[in-house]
Protein backbone atom coordinates (compact mmCIF):
# COMPACT_ATOMS: atom_id res chain seq x y z
CA UNK A 1 0.00 0.00 0.00
CA UNK A 2 1.49 3.32 -1.11
CA UNK A 3 1.90 6.09 1.42
CA UNK A 4 0.02 9.37 1.17
CA UNK A 5 2.43 12.34 1.21
CA UNK A 6 1.95 16.07 1.56
CA UNK A 7 4.88 18.52 1.88
CA UNK A 8 7.27 15.65 2.77
CA UNK A 9 4.87 14.49 5.51
CA UNK A 10 3.41 11.01 5.77
CA UNK A 11 -0.24 11.65 6.53
CA UNK A 12 -1.74 8.15 6.44
CA UNK A 13 -1.11 4.58 5.37
CA UNK A 14 1.67 2.00 5.60
CA UNK A 15 4.81 2.14 3.45
CA UNK A 16 6.16 -1.29 2.44
CA UNK A 17 9.16 -0.27 0.33
CA UNK A 18 10.90 2.46 2.34
CA UNK A 19 13.38 1.03 4.91
CA UNK A 20 14.46 4.37 6.35
CA UNK A 21 12.59 7.61 6.88
CA UNK A 22 14.93 10.55 6.53
CA UNK A 23 14.49 14.30 6.81
CA UNK A 24 10.87 14.13 7.82
CA UNK A 25 10.15 16.98 10.24
CA UNK A 26 6.68 15.98 11.45
CA UNK A 27 4.73 12.72 11.58
CA UNK A 28 0.97 13.01 11.95
CA UNK A 29 -1.22 10.54 13.80
CA UNK A 30 0.53 7.17 14.32
CA UNK A 31 3.71 5.43 13.17
CA UNK A 32 3.53 1.64 13.00
CA UNK A 33 6.68 -0.42 12.44
CA UNK A 34 7.00 -4.18 12.03
CA UNK A 35 10.66 -3.97 13.06
CA UNK A 36 12.98 -1.67 14.98
CA UNK A 37 12.90 2.10 14.95
CA UNK A 38 16.57 3.15 15.15
CA UNK A 39 17.99 6.51 16.18
CA UNK A 40 21.74 7.13 15.82
CA UNK A 41 21.55 10.34 17.83
CA UNK A 42 22.33 10.31 21.61
CA UNK A 43 18.89 11.84 22.14
CA UNK A 44 16.80 9.13 20.57
CA UNK A 45 13.23 10.00 21.43
CA UNK A 46 11.29 12.90 22.94
CA UNK A 47 7.80 12.98 24.48
CA UNK A 48 6.74 16.60 24.13
CA UNK A 49 3.20 16.57 25.46
CA UNK A 50 2.44 19.27 28.04
CA UNK A 51 4.76 21.91 29.50
CA UNK A 52 7.71 19.60 30.24
CA UNK A 53 9.25 17.10 27.86
CA UNK A 54 10.87 13.72 28.45
CA UNK A 55 14.00 12.76 26.53
CA UNK A 56 15.31 9.20 26.14
CA UNK A 57 19.09 9.48 25.83
CA UNK A 58 21.95 7.00 25.24
CA UNK A 59 25.35 8.68 25.69
CA UNK A 60 27.32 5.46 25.11
CA UNK A 61 27.83 4.80 28.83
CA UNK A 62 24.36 5.20 30.35
CA UNK A 63 20.76 5.24 29.27
CA UNK A 64 18.68 8.11 30.72
CA UNK A 65 15.10 9.24 30.95
CA UNK A 66 15.61 13.02 31.29
CA UNK A 67 13.21 15.91 31.72
CA UNK A 68 13.40 19.29 29.97
CA UNK A 69 13.12 22.66 31.67
CA UNK A 70 9.56 23.85 32.12
CA UNK A 71 8.23 25.52 28.94
CA UNK A 72 10.75 23.76 26.68
CA UNK A 73 8.97 20.49 26.02
CA UNK A 74 9.57 20.38 22.27
CA UNK A 75 12.99 21.98 21.84
CA UNK A 76 14.69 22.29 25.24
CA UNK A 77 17.72 20.37 26.52
CA UNK A 78 17.49 18.37 29.74
CA UNK A 79 17.47 20.02 33.14
CA UNK A 80 19.57 19.07 36.20
CA UNK A 81 17.25 16.27 37.34
CA UNK A 82 18.28 12.66 36.71
CA UNK A 83 15.06 10.74 37.46
CA UNK A 84 16.14 7.45 35.89
CA UNK A 85 19.23 5.88 34.34
CA UNK A 86 21.04 2.58 34.06
CA UNK A 87 24.64 1.82 33.21
CA UNK A 88 25.12 0.09 29.87
CA UNK A 89 28.07 -1.97 31.14
CA UNK A 90 26.74 -3.12 34.53
CA UNK A 91 22.98 -2.69 34.24
CA UNK A 92 22.96 -0.85 37.57
CA UNK A 93 19.88 1.37 37.88
CA UNK A 94 20.03 4.84 39.45
CA UNK A 95 16.95 6.70 40.69
CA UNK A 96 18.25 10.06 41.91
CA UNK A 97 15.09 11.90 42.94
CA UNK A 98 13.41 9.36 45.23
CA UNK A 99 11.06 6.50 44.48
CA UNK A 100 7.44 5.95 45.46
CA UNK A 101 6.21 2.36 45.26
CA UNK A 102 2.47 2.12 45.85
CA UNK A 103 1.95 -1.55 45.04
CA UNK A 104 4.75 -3.08 47.09
CA UNK A 105 8.20 -4.20 46.00
CA UNK A 106 10.22 -7.41 46.05
CA UNK A 107 14.04 -7.32 46.03
CA UNK A 108 15.43 -10.64 44.82
CA UNK A 109 19.07 -9.62 44.38
CA UNK A 110 21.58 -10.78 46.97
CA UNK A 111 22.72 -7.19 47.33
CA UNK A 112 19.58 -6.23 49.29
CA UNK A 113 18.50 -2.63 49.85
CA UNK A 114 21.03 0.02 50.90
CA UNK A 115 21.01 3.72 51.70
CA UNK A 116 24.51 5.18 51.64
CA UNK A 117 26.15 8.43 52.73
CA UNK A 118 29.91 8.89 52.34
CA UNK A 119 31.62 10.93 55.06
CA UNK A 120 35.16 12.37 55.16
CA UNK A 121 38.04 9.94 55.62
CA UNK A 122 38.94 11.61 58.89
CA UNK A 123 35.73 12.38 60.76
CA UNK A 124 35.49 15.91 62.11
CA UNK A 125 35.26 16.21 65.88
CA UNK A 126 32.09 17.98 67.00
CA UNK A 127 30.09 16.81 63.97
CA UNK A 128 27.35 14.18 64.12
CA UNK A 129 27.13 11.80 61.18
CA UNK A 130 24.05 9.75 60.32
CA UNK A 131 23.34 7.30 57.53
CA UNK A 132 20.24 8.03 55.45
CA UNK A 133 17.33 6.30 57.14
CA UNK A 134 15.41 3.40 55.65
CA UNK A 135 11.88 3.92 56.92
CA UNK A 136 8.25 2.96 56.51
CA UNK A 137 5.53 5.54 57.20
CA UNK A 138 1.81 5.47 57.89
CA UNK A 139 -0.20 8.69 57.56
CA UNK A 140 -3.73 9.29 58.79
CA UNK A 141 -5.02 12.84 58.43
CA UNK A 142 -2.15 15.11 59.42
CA UNK A 143 -0.45 12.52 61.67
CA UNK A 144 2.36 10.24 60.45
CA UNK A 145 3.94 7.34 62.30
CA UNK A 146 7.30 6.08 61.08
CA UNK A 147 9.62 3.14 61.69
CA UNK A 148 13.21 3.99 60.80
CA UNK A 149 16.56 2.21 60.63
CA UNK A 150 19.81 4.18 60.48
CA UNK A 151 23.21 4.58 62.18
CA UNK A 152 24.87 7.46 64.02
CA UNK A 153 28.50 8.33 64.71
CA UNK A 154 29.78 11.01 67.08
CA UNK A 155 33.59 11.06 66.61
CA UNK A 156 35.45 10.14 69.76
CA UNK A 157 32.22 9.66 71.75
CA UNK A 158 29.71 7.21 70.35
CA UNK A 159 28.95 4.91 67.46
CA UNK A 160 25.73 2.88 67.19
CA UNK A 161 22.88 1.67 65.01
CA UNK A 162 19.33 2.92 65.55
CA UNK A 163 15.89 1.36 65.32
CA UNK A 164 13.46 4.21 65.88
CA UNK A 165 9.68 4.55 66.00
CA UNK A 166 7.98 7.94 65.68
CA UNK A 167 4.64 7.47 67.41
CA UNK A 168 1.35 9.34 66.91
CA UNK A 169 2.22 11.78 69.71
CA UNK A 170 5.41 12.82 67.96
CA UNK A 171 7.73 10.96 70.36
CA UNK A 172 10.87 9.41 68.91
CA UNK A 173 11.41 5.99 70.56
CA UNK A 174 14.90 4.66 69.86
CA UNK A 175 16.71 1.35 70.39
CA UNK A 176 20.50 1.64 70.11
CA UNK A 177 22.69 -1.27 69.00
CA UNK A 178 26.35 -0.92 70.01
CA UNK A 179 29.52 -3.01 69.88
CA UNK A 180 29.56 -6.47 71.50
CA UNK A 181 25.86 -6.82 70.59
CA UNK A 182 24.91 -4.36 73.34
CA UNK A 183 21.33 -3.13 73.06
CA UNK A 184 20.00 -0.13 74.99
CA UNK A 185 16.34 0.84 75.18
CA UNK A 186 13.86 2.52 77.47
CA UNK A 187 12.16 -0.72 78.52
CA UNK A 188 11.44 -4.25 77.37
CA UNK A 189 7.97 -5.80 77.47
CA UNK A 190 7.55 -9.56 76.99
CA UNK A 191 4.23 -10.31 75.29
CA UNK A 192 4.69 -14.04 74.64
CA UNK A 193 3.21 -15.78 77.67
CA UNK A 194 5.13 -19.00 76.86
CA UNK A 195 8.44 -17.27 76.25
CA UNK A 196 11.40 -16.51 78.49
CA UNK A 197 13.76 -13.60 78.85
CA UNK A 198 16.85 -15.79 78.52
CA UNK A 199 20.39 -15.10 79.73
CA UNK A 200 22.98 -17.66 78.56
CA UNK A 201 26.74 -17.78 78.24
CA UNK A 202 28.38 -19.78 81.04
CA UNK A 203 31.84 -18.88 82.35
CA UNK A 204 34.15 -21.42 83.98
CA UNK A 205 35.55 -19.88 87.16
CA UNK A 206 37.43 -20.84 90.34
CA UNK A 207 39.93 -22.99 88.40
CA UNK A 208 37.05 -24.67 86.52
CA UNK A 209 35.49 -25.88 89.77
CA UNK A 210 32.45 -23.64 89.29
CA UNK A 211 30.32 -22.29 86.46
CA UNK A 212 28.87 -18.79 86.42
CA UNK A 213 26.12 -17.23 84.24
CA UNK A 214 25.67 -13.49 84.49
CA UNK A 215 22.02 -12.45 84.25
CA UNK A 216 20.93 -8.88 84.96
CA UNK A 217 22.84 -5.93 86.38
CA UNK A 218 20.89 -2.95 87.69
CA UNK A 219 23.24 0.01 87.65
CA UNK A 220 22.80 2.94 90.02
CA UNK A 221 24.74 6.18 90.46
CA UNK A 222 28.34 6.37 91.69
CA UNK A 223 29.12 2.69 91.24
CA UNK A 224 26.11 1.34 93.14
CA UNK A 225 24.68 -1.78 91.51
CA UNK A 226 22.77 -5.02 92.03
CA UNK A 227 23.29 -8.23 90.06
CA UNK A 228 21.21 -11.35 89.47
CA UNK A 229 23.17 -14.45 88.43
CA UNK A 230 23.27 -18.25 88.34
CA UNK A 231 26.16 -20.12 89.96
CA UNK A 232 26.97 -23.84 89.88
CA UNK A 233 29.38 -25.43 92.32
CA UNK A 234 30.04 -28.47 90.16
CA UNK A 235 29.09 -31.74 91.82
CA UNK A 236 27.62 -29.98 94.86
CA UNK A 237 24.72 -27.63 94.17
CA UNK A 238 23.57 -24.74 92.00
CA UNK A 239 21.95 -21.51 93.06
CA UNK A 240 20.43 -18.23 92.07
CA UNK A 241 22.42 -15.39 93.56
CA UNK A 242 21.83 -11.72 94.22
CA UNK A 243 24.84 -9.47 94.72
CA UNK A 244 24.41 -5.92 96.02
CA UNK A 245 27.49 -3.67 95.89
CA UNK A 246 28.20 -0.34 97.55
CA UNK A 247 30.88 2.12 96.43
CA UNK A 248 32.71 1.95 99.77
CA UNK A 249 33.68 -1.73 99.48
CA UNK A 250 30.60 -3.20 101.15
CA UNK A 251 29.11 -6.20 99.35
CA UNK A 252 26.11 -8.39 100.19
CA UNK A 253 25.41 -11.85 98.74
CA UNK A 254 22.13 -13.73 98.91
CA UNK A 255 22.05 -17.33 97.68
CA UNK A 256 18.95 -19.41 96.93
CA UNK A 257 19.93 -23.06 96.48
CA UNK A 258 18.17 -25.68 94.38
CA UNK A 259 17.62 -27.62 97.63
CA UNK A 260 15.24 -24.92 98.83
CA UNK A 261 17.64 -23.39 101.35
CA UNK A 262 18.73 -19.76 101.38
CA UNK A 263 21.84 -18.06 102.73
CA UNK A 264 23.15 -14.54 103.21
CA UNK A 265 26.50 -13.17 104.32
CA UNK A 266 24.56 -10.88 106.65
CA UNK A 267 21.20 -11.65 108.22
CA UNK A 268 17.48 -11.75 107.43
CA UNK A 269 15.25 -9.15 109.06
CA UNK A 270 11.47 -9.15 109.24
CA UNK A 271 9.46 -5.95 109.52
CA UNK A 272 8.15 -5.63 113.10
CA UNK A 273 7.47 -1.93 113.70
CA UNK A 274 4.63 -1.32 116.17
CA UNK A 275 3.24 1.37 113.86
CA UNK A 276 2.45 -1.36 111.34
CA UNK A 277 0.36 -3.38 113.80
CA UNK A 278 -3.14 -3.20 115.23
CA UNK A 279 -5.14 -5.34 117.65
CA UNK A 280 -2.00 -6.21 119.63
CA UNK A 281 -2.69 -8.95 122.25
CA UNK A 282 -0.10 -10.81 124.34
CA UNK A 283 0.07 -14.59 124.04
CA UNK A 284 -1.51 -16.12 127.11
CA UNK A 285 -0.89 -19.55 128.66
CA UNK A 286 2.41 -19.63 126.81
CA UNK A 287 3.91 -22.40 128.97
CA UNK A 288 0.89 -24.60 128.43
CA UNK A 289 1.02 -24.00 124.68
CA UNK A 290 4.76 -24.60 124.61
CA UNK A 291 4.22 -27.99 126.21
CA UNK A 292 2.37 -29.05 123.05
CA UNK A 293 5.32 -28.24 120.77
CA UNK A 294 8.31 -30.55 120.58
CA UNK A 295 11.88 -30.01 119.38
CA UNK A 296 13.05 -32.66 116.93
CA UNK A 297 15.84 -33.78 114.64
CA UNK A 298 14.79 -35.22 111.27
CA UNK A 299 15.51 -35.51 107.56
CA UNK A 300 13.66 -33.01 105.39
CA UNK A 301 13.73 -34.31 101.83
CA UNK A 302 16.88 -36.21 102.74
CA UNK A 303 18.65 -33.26 104.42
CA UNK A 304 19.37 -33.49 108.21
CA UNK A 305 17.68 -30.73 110.20
CA UNK A 306 16.50 -29.79 113.69
CA UNK A 307 13.35 -27.82 114.36
CA UNK A 308 9.65 -27.98 115.13
CA UNK A 309 6.63 -29.48 113.38
CA UNK A 310 4.35 -26.96 111.67
CA UNK A 311 1.17 -28.87 112.54
CA UNK A 312 2.06 -28.76 116.27
CA UNK A 313 2.69 -25.03 116.09
CA UNK A 314 -0.57 -24.60 114.19
CA UNK A 315 -2.51 -26.31 117.01
CA UNK A 316 -1.48 -23.65 119.57
CA UNK A 317 -0.45 -20.67 117.43
CA UNK A 318 -2.24 -20.79 114.05
CA UNK A 319 -1.36 -17.14 113.33
CA UNK A 320 2.26 -18.24 112.80
CA UNK A 321 1.49 -20.93 110.20
CA UNK A 322 0.75 -20.47 106.50
CA UNK A 323 -0.19 -22.96 103.78
CA UNK A 324 0.88 -23.08 100.15
CA UNK A 325 1.17 -25.55 97.27
CA UNK A 326 4.73 -26.89 97.28
CA UNK A 327 6.48 -29.14 94.76
CA UNK A 328 8.86 -31.64 96.36
CA UNK A 329 12.18 -32.91 95.04
CA UNK A 330 10.63 -36.20 93.90
CA UNK A 331 8.16 -34.31 91.69
CA UNK A 332 5.13 -34.83 93.91
CA UNK A 333 3.09 -31.88 95.17
CA UNK A 334 1.80 -30.97 98.63
CA UNK A 335 -1.41 -29.03 98.02
CA UNK A 336 -1.45 -27.54 101.54
CA UNK A 337 2.17 -27.58 102.69
CA UNK A 338 2.62 -25.82 106.06
CA UNK A 339 5.18 -23.09 106.60
CA UNK A 340 6.16 -21.33 109.84
CA UNK A 341 6.88 -17.69 110.56
CA UNK A 342 9.58 -18.41 113.11
CA UNK A 343 8.94 -15.03 114.79
CA UNK A 344 5.72 -16.54 116.17
CA UNK A 345 7.62 -19.38 117.86
CA UNK A 346 10.11 -16.85 119.25
CA UNK A 347 7.24 -14.79 120.65
CA UNK A 348 5.78 -17.90 122.26
CA UNK A 349 9.16 -18.72 123.85
CA UNK A 350 9.52 -15.19 125.17
CA UNK A 351 6.13 -15.26 126.86
CA UNK A 352 6.74 -18.79 128.17
CA UNK A 353 10.05 -17.70 129.73
CA UNK A 354 8.36 -14.69 131.29
CA UNK A 355 5.64 -16.93 132.73
CA UNK A 356 8.30 -19.34 134.03
CA UNK A 357 10.28 -16.47 135.58
CA UNK A 358 7.16 -15.07 137.22
CA UNK A 359 6.39 -18.52 138.64
CA UNK A 360 9.93 -18.84 139.99
CA UNK A 361 9.73 -15.39 141.55
CA UNK A 362 6.44 -16.31 143.16
CA UNK A 363 7.93 -19.59 144.40
CA UNK A 364 10.88 -17.72 145.91
CA UNK A 365 8.58 -15.21 147.56
CA UNK A 366 6.47 -18.01 149.04
CA UNK A 367 9.58 -19.85 150.21
CA UNK A 368 10.93 -16.69 151.83
CA UNK A 369 7.65 -16.13 153.61
CA UNK A 370 7.67 -19.69 154.98
CA UNK A 371 11.26 -19.33 156.18
CA UNK A 372 10.39 -16.11 157.95
CA UNK A 373 7.44 -17.76 159.72
CA UNK A 374 9.63 -20.70 160.71
CA UNK A 375 12.28 -18.45 162.19
CA UNK A 376 9.63 -16.57 164.11
CA UNK A 377 8.16 -19.79 165.50
CA UNK A 378 11.57 -21.10 166.63
CA UNK A 379 12.68 -17.74 167.94
CA UNK A 380 15.40 -17.56 165.48
CA UNK A 381 17.19 -20.52 166.99
CA UNK A 382 19.00 -22.91 164.77
CA UNK A 383 20.26 -26.37 165.62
Amino acid sequence: MAEEKKNAQVLNGVNDDITELKSLSTLRKRVISDSEVVSKSPNGFRLANGNTGVILRNDGQDFYALTTPSGQAQDGQWNTLRPFSFNLATGKVSLRNGVEVSGGAVVSSNAGIAAVTTGPTALISGQIYEAPGIHTDFTSGNVTTSMLMTSRTVPGKDDFGILSYLDRLGNRNEIHVRANSEVSAGQFVKRNANGWILATGTLSVNNNADRYTQGVRIQGENGLNSELYHYERIGKHNLMGIHVANNNGQHAWYEFLHTGYAFANGGWNSSSDARMKTDIVKIDSALEKLQKIGGYTYLKQGVPEAGVIAQEVESVLPQSVTTTELKLNDGSTLKDARGININGVVALLIEALKEERAARIEDCRELGSRLAELEKATGGKQD
